[in-house]
């Protein structure tokens, strides 16, 4: 699914809302528009027996995050809740996505889904800012020791020099990573760090983003396709 030298970015189509996700796996058209499929496990009703989500057909590679709600998570749940969430749904997932702040309490989900060859994507969100780019190292450093495959930082835009702070963190690793922006300048931030080497980029399915700043992914796949590196 993922190679540490792949470019152009693979888009990640994000979908939020147990309709929205029947109603986009169930259009070809619809999944055509990216490369991976990102089920926010999060955004599911509580009600709904996870076995009506495994029932559903798979059309392309399946991204499961169960994001915590300190980090844009649109369902509040205890850790436990949502561990045993991520593992029972673990099954239909090709990756998955856990914080970073949080994977050393997540031995047991980690180590599934090694076991089931599922890549571990560990990821950080700043919704106010662009923290320091020493402070993305120390992250970034911390999800590669405790195995992470992709390190994936989001984060919101106000300059330009805060869009520079992703170029360098791209440049300062050959670990596979995935950085986008959010907010005003988020959709051109998008372009240049896949331009820079970031492996995953996110665009929504349906009428409504799950970030801000997030482009559609039918526009963000035809747009990265026509991009050429800005290294290497």
């Amino acid at each position: 699914m993922l190679q540490p030298d792949f470019y152009p970015s693979l888009v990640v189509g994000s979908v939020s809302g147990w309709e929205a996700w029947q109603q986009a796996i169930a259009d070809e058209q619809t999944t055509a528009a990216c490369d991976v499929l990102e089920l926010r496990a999060d955004s599911l009703p509580e009600a709904l027996d996870p076995e009506a989500v495994l029932a559903q057909p798979r059309p392309k590679p399946i991204l499961l995050t169960t994001r915590h709600a300190d980090e844009g998570g649109l369902r509040h749940m205890s850790n436990e809740e949502r561990m045993a969430l991520a593992m029972s749904l673990l099954p239909l997932a090709s990756a998955i996505d856990w914080e970073i702040a949080h994977l050393e309490t997540a031995g047991l989900l980690l180590k599934a889904a090694r076991k089931q060859g599922c890549i571990i994507i560990a990821s950080a969100h700043d919704f106010d800012k662009t923290p320091t780019l020493e402070y993305l190292c120390e992250q970034a450093d911390k999800a590669i020791a405790l195995g992470a495959d992709v390190v994936k930082f989001a984060f919101r835009l106000h300059t330009m020099q805060d869009m520079l702070v992703g170029t360098e963190l791209l440049a300062r690793y050959q670990h596979p990573m995935a950085v986008m922006g959010m907010g005003p300048l988020g959709a051109t931030s998008r372009l240049i760090y896949s331009q820079h080497g970031s492996v995953l980029t996110y665009g929504y399915l349906g009428n409504t983003p799950t970030a801000p700043g997030q482009w559609s992914a039918a526009l963000c796949k035809a747009t990265v396709g026509q991009l050429l590196p800005a290294k290497g």
